[in-house]
């Protein structure tokens, strides 16, 4: 892929005091005017992770489910974070569907799968 596609495609945050600050279409400008060479890096690299666990349903069963995610694979604290998306997901799901409520969500296994790469046409 293209350095300047893939600028196209990135959400990019500003670091800043205190936060992130949207600033898409400024890198995106700012990569564009650069020349593939004067990057270092040959693209991104991700690591696969898929998710297994168990909940309750509204009516009381035992389900088990799996959900996948894509992390960066020098993440020393995936687990934890990995954690906290489960539970943003599971929060976000039952605002959305109060008639499908799941309760009682354990991870049961968190195992990387594979290496997800975007190479660079430098």
């Amino acid at each position: 892929m293209h350095v300047h596609k893939y600028a196209d495609l990135a959400c990019f945050q500003e670091i800043g005091v205190g936060g992130m600050l949207p600033a898409t279409e400024e890198y995106r400008e700012f990569i564009k005017r650069l020349h593939p060479s004067q990057f270092l890096s040959g693209g991104v690299r991700a690591t696969l992770y898929e998710i297994s666990y168990s909940y309750t349903t509204i009516r009381g069963n035992g389900r088990t489910a799996k959900k996948y995610t894509l992390m960066n694979p020098d993440h020393e604290e995936a687990g934890i974070e990995i954690e906290m998306k489960l539970r943003d997901w599971v929060s976000s799901h039952n605002a959305k569907r109060p008639y499908r409520i799941i309760s009682n969500v354990t991870i049961l296994e968190m195992k990387p799968m594979a290496f997800a790469n975007i190479r660079f046409e430098i």
